[in-house]
Order: C-alpha cells, then structure tokens, then sequence
C-alpha cells in the first residue's frame, strides 16, 4: 500500500549530513502549496545551525496566503496570514511587538481550532481565561488580535461572519490622571539641577553622588526640561533634531520618534504616533536657553539629534526610563513617569484657561477631547502655551 501524502504546506523529516569539516547540510521533503513534493535543502557550518536555516526556509516557504484560508484552515495559519496584512499595512513597530506578544497566548489557547471550530461562545470563554490568569491587558489585546483575524477571513470566504464581534468587552480601569502641581515641577526642576542629596548611599562605586551631580553625568536634566516645556512624548524628544529647532522663531517640530527594532539597534523612524503627532510646538524662554547653552558645548552626531547618547548613538527612551527611576525615588515622587509631564503640561493648559484644541494641539492628540471631537484649524503654533510656561517655571 503505498504511502499516503504529506499534507500540503508541511513537510517529513529534516536530516542532517557532514558533508565536509564545518560544513552540513539539512534535507527534508516539503509538499508545496501547489501539492508538489520536493526536496529542500539548506547549508550551514554545524548541522543544528543547517537544519535552523531549513526550518526557517520551509515556515516561509509554505507560510498560507489569505487566498489560501478556508474554514478547515486553523488559527495558526489565520494567524499568520494576519501578521502577514499587519507587515503589507506598515503597521509600526511596538504594535507589531504588542500583537505578536499577545499572539503566543492567542496560538496556545485556540491556536488548533479550525475557522469554522470557533465560535462566538468559544472565543468568549478563551478570553474570560486569559483575563483570569493574565490579566486584563493581555485579554484585550487578544480579543483585538482575534476580531482582526476573523475580520480577515470574512473578506477572504474563510467566515460568513466575525465571532469576535459578540465576544464581551473587556474594561479596563482608567487610572486618573495625576499631574505634579507648579510647585512640584519647580521643586523637580530646581533639584535636577542643584539638589545636593545623596542619590543612593548604598551604592558602593559612587556612595556620594547627588542628584544634580548623577543628572549631569547622565544628561538627565535637560531632557526632562525638554519634557516640561512641550509635552511631547519621551520617543519624540529623544528623536528631536538639532534641524528641527527654529532659534528665530522660538518653535521646535516634532517630525519622528526613536523606537527599537526587534534584535537589532536604535533607529529613528521619520514619522509620528499618529498624523497628529507631526507638529510644531513654540518654545518656552527656559527651554531656548538650555538649547543655545547646549547646541554650544555639545559635540556633533551622525544623526544629528538633540539628546544622543553617551556614545553619540541614539538614545534608548528605556535607558532614560531608568535613570528617570532612580532619581524619582530619591526625590519621594516614585509615581511620577515621563508621561507625567506630559499630563503636567495638558494640565497647565486647562488651568491657564487655555482651550482644549490648544491642549490636543500641543499634545499632538488625535481627538481634542470628550467634550470637543471635531476640530478645524490644527497645526497652530501656540505661542501661549510657552508665554504659560515661562510665567510657571521661571
């Protein structure tokens, strides 16, 4: 009896040979997506690094296309095919990071169902787990993952209709913002800059080192100045150019952010958030001054950024995080993040009698807020919003 046929889109065996000294070679029989069986091979100086080389080849070789998905196709291929439209979309980085996080709780929960297998009553009782035993975050992030898939193969035939869309929302609860008050931000200010208090006495390489001696050796103070004086997010400072600084005109354009690649380094990609985020921001008095004080004595980078690194690179927005922490700590504000000035500023708007337009425009929201969605004339430099600053910090 002869012997039935791979599966189409998997493959047999993977054998490994040494086929001289530091050279192997990895072999396996692949049926393709056509339903023709081949031999497929692949190199490499060890036979575990080969037969990586090969399984890597055969996962994107025979990965499903959306033409391919039918209801007997599982999760694990819709999944795939998913990710595949994200990439095409251009989706941005963290996103694609947040939804392949996600995606490991999404292939080992349902991942086996065929298309047709999930239900609307299945699916609600696989997210009410994850939210049980992974929390509310990682649940809803689920619940998206999967209305996207499902949404994919109602448009490709795969589903007559989207079973995430009865699925039960998952709530999260919205902490209330909480914002340091002008005597705080001046106290935090004022210390970054000549606080004599020890940092951490504990600690056995600098036991002495005060906070205003750590924040310059870190560059630390001037980043957070740059954080009171507009507002933008700790990616769009570190990803600010000495090219976007207007000195005539005392405004500052926000045009990019710095973001990680998965295993790799540092880049700067030249777009925002959202299309909101391009922006241009006017500069308070205070923060035009640490600028010329710097743009003076600080040496050049290949990238030309405001705030690089020690090393001339870009900066890691988690490295800043970090040194942010330990000095937070020493100043008893332990609550207080990045994104809190940024909340401080929104803030400071609203107290100054400022519109809400004017605070989504510096805040580069998309939404102005919920008592203002429609909004005309954006893109408005604001020069009261650094007159409010100025009055504030100085």
């Amino acid at each position: 009896m002869p012997r039935p046929p791979l599966p189409i889109g998997s493959w047999g065996k993977i054998k490994r040979t040494e086929i001289a000294k530091g050279r192997w070679v990895a072999k396996a029989r692949v049926r393709d997506l056509d339903g023709v069986t081949r031999l497929v091979e692949r190199n490499g100086r060890t036979g575990a690094e080969a037969e990586r080389n090969l399984s890597a080849h055969l996962a994107e070789r025979t990965a499903p296309s959306m033409e391919d998905l039918t209801p007997e196709s599982r999760l694990t291929d819709l999944w795939e095919a998913y990710e595949a439209h994200l990439l095409e979309e251009g989706r941005a980085i963290r996103t694609m990071e947040r939804y392949r996080y996600a995606s490991t709780y999404v292939i080992k929960g349902v991942g086996g169902y065929k298309i047709r297998e999930a239900s609307t009553q299945r699916l609600d009782a696989f997210v009410k787990t994850v939210k049980n035993k992974h929390g509310v975050s990682v649940a809803k992030s689920a619940r998206v993952i999967l209305s996207g898939m499902f949404g994919l193969a109602v448009r490709y035939g795969a589903a007559a209709s989207n079973p995430v869309r009865d699925v039960g929302t998952i709530k999260m609860e919205s902490k209330p913002a909480r914002s340091l008050s002008v005597d705080e931000l001046r106290g935090v200010i004022d210390a970054l800059r000549s606080s004599d208090k020890v940092l951490n006495a504990a600690n056995k390489v600098t036991p002495r080192q005060t906070i205003s001696e750590y924040c310059a050796i870190a560059d630390l103070t001037d980043v957070v100045i740059m954080f009171a004086a507009t507002g933008a997010r700790i990616s769009e400072v570190l990803g600010l150019r000495w090219s976007d600084i207007d000195f005539d005109a005392k405004t500052v354009s926000v045009s990019g952010k710095v973001n990680r690649m998965p295993g790799g380094g540092m880049i700067r990609e030249s777009f925002t958030k959202t299309k909101s985020g391009a922006r241009t921001l006017p500069l308070p008095d205070f923060a035009l001054s640490m600028l010329l004080a710097r743009r003076v004595s600080a040496p050049t980078n290949i990238y030309d950024v405001v705030f690089p690194s020690t090393t001339g690179v870009l900066r890691d927005p988690s490295a800043v995080s970090k040194q942010w922490r330990r000095v937070r700590t020493a100043l008893n504000l332990d609550w207080v993040t990045s994104h809190t000035f940024r909340k401080t500023v929104a803030t400071l708007i609203d107290e100054q009698g400022l519109s809400a337009r004017v605070g989504a425009d510096q805040l580069g929201h998309a939404q102005i807020s919920m008592t203002q969605d429609v909004y005309m004339g954006r893109k408005t430099v604001h020069t009261e919003v650094a007159d409010a600053l100025n009055r504030i910090v100085q």
